[in-house]
């Protein structure tokens, strides 16, 4: 597992859309779509883990930010964290429930690679879910890069075109808000992938965790 201060973050991970997906677990298995599922997981009107792994090739890799959020640092990783924990400092209605502030997250460079992965399947096959294209949960993309945990949550999303959209997205949906705001996670990463001869054109994934 690395861990790296928000100065030395280089750009990758996290991206949404219109449509979206989240899931989550206390030490339970993955997430079904459309389902709340473990510790706060909803995903919403389409997207969601996926299998890890860029199968093919007119998907971008996601390092060349689409429109930034405004917030400190050049990379998306840093304006994504801070979105995230810009977030999180304030109490927010979650769909009607209120989820107090809880602490900043790190960011996690296998937590991002996990991200990564289901973001390109997503783009490189024309689909939005937590199951991967190889039937994979978010756990186990998780657990492929090595990183051990004792919780985690997933959000998917596609369509938004940059990281202010894709927040307000999640935001404004109950479980993906809550995954957001659980206080049981620590370390996040996340990713985004375009392939504009897909339905959404880009593909948002991030990945809650807290180490075990």
């Amino acid at each position: 597992m690395k861990v790296l201060p928000l100065v030395m973050l280089s750009a990758l991970l996290l991206v949404g859309c219109g449509s979206g997906g989240s899931s989550s677990s206390d030490g339970n298995s993955g997430s079904i779509p459309g389902d709340d599922i473990g510790s706060g997981g909803d995903n919403g009107s389409g997207g969601d883990t996926g299998s890890g792994g860029d199968n093919g090739n007119n998907g971008d890799n996601g390092n060349t930010d689409p429109d930034p959020a405004p917030g400190p640092g050049d990379t998306f990783a840093e304006q994504m964290l801070f979105a995230v924990n810009q977030a999180r400092a304030e109490e927010q209605n979650c769909g009607g429930q209120i989820m107090p502030a809880v602490p900043a997250l790190t960011w996690d460079y296998d937590l991002e690679s996990a991200a990564y992965s289901h973001s390109s399947d997503m783009a490189n096959n024309n689909f939005m879910s937590h199951t991967g294209s190889d039937g994979s949960t978010p756990q186990d993309r998780i657990e492929a890069t090595g990183y051990s945990w004792s919780t985690w949550a997933e959000n998917v999303a596609a369509g938004q075109k940059d990281i202010n959209a894709v927040m307000t997205s999640w935001m404004n949906s109950p479980g993906h808000c809550k995954n957001i705001m659980n206080g049981s996670v620590t370390e996040m990463g996340a990713s985004f992938v375009e392939n504009s001869s897909t339905q959404y054109g880009i593909y948002w994934t991030q990945v809650f965790a807290k180490p075990r």
